[in-house]
């Protein structure tokens, strides 16, 4: 049983690096792809390749931005069953040690192995029942993420532990708030859901504008290549192309 647990183990690690192997190539496929198409479009020229460093960084940076945000939509709607579920134990009558037990359950049911809060509230059970107090076992917890709502509930759950008093209903309290502030979140993503597909929309189309004059009638653009004069103004054509993009997320990036 061991050496089957081991080797599943280290079958998971296996297919993590490969899974990890194969995103890394096709970011790589992805900036490159970007890079002939703005050298081609902008420079004509496969020295337009020069700016290859520059979409490797600014891509990049998309990419983690897009996928934070992805990140903390999912913590947000799981740390909210979580809170949900713990009130609920709390008022059918469970300590908070076996309410947090319960949200580990629930938890699973929804979101099954692929949780990522789930893990975490399999540790802090483990730490309770080696005699760690439970709110110094969710506190650890809430260090791990850069989340405002944890860091609240933890320091709420942790005075009223030590205070005492009716701490389930501070508990309560504050699993409400947190539950309208993440609907609140969740209202705004929605709301500006159509201005970011319009934004994305808007950013492919002086790409495609130029793809299709270089294509339909290619002597317009042709002043435009192979001199300074062409080259400077390209490339502030590119830079200001690339300030209104940054623009434009900065406008749709709301938050709460």
């Amino acid at each position: 049983m061991g050496e089957d647990r081991e080797a599943y183990k280290q079958q998971e690690i296996i297919d993590g690096r490969t899974l990890e192997r194969r995103q890394k190539i096709l970011l790589l496929a992805e900036n490159v792809a970007l890079t002939a198409a703005i050298a081609w479009v902008f420079y004509n020229s496969i020295f337009g390749a020069v700016i290859f460093p520059i979409v490797v960084y600014l891509n990049t940076k998309r990419i983690k931005a897009d996928s934070g945000e992805k990140f903390s939509c999912k913590l947000e709607n799981e740390y909210r069953e979580m809170f949900v579920s713990v009130t609920g134990a709390l008022q059918t009558g469970y300590s908070i040690e076996k309410a947090f037990a319960e949200s580990a359950v629930s938890l699973s049911l929804l979101y099954g192995e692929k949780s990522v809060l789930l893990p975490h509230i399999k540790e802090l059970n483990t730490k309770v029942r080696l005699r760690m107090p439970v709110e110094q076992a969710f506190e650890e917890l809430s260090a791990k993420f850069d989340s405002e709502d944890l860091a609240d509930f933890s320091q709420i759950f942790k005075v009223g532990k030590r205070l005492g008093g009716d701490y389930v209903t501070n508990i309560r309290d504050t699993t409400r708030r947190i539950s309208e502030r993440v609907e609140v979140r969740q209202e705004i993503r929605t709301a500006i859901a159509q201005q970011q597909l319009e934004l994305k929309v808007m950013m492919a189309m002086p790409l495609g504008i130029l793809a299709y004059m270089k294509l339909s009638a290619p002597e317009f653009l042709t002043p435009s290549y192979g001199n300074a004069a062409g080259i400077m103004i390209m490339t502030v054509c590119l830079a200001v192309y690339a300030g209104c993009i940054a623009l434009g997320k900065k406008i749709t990036d709301i938050r709460v």
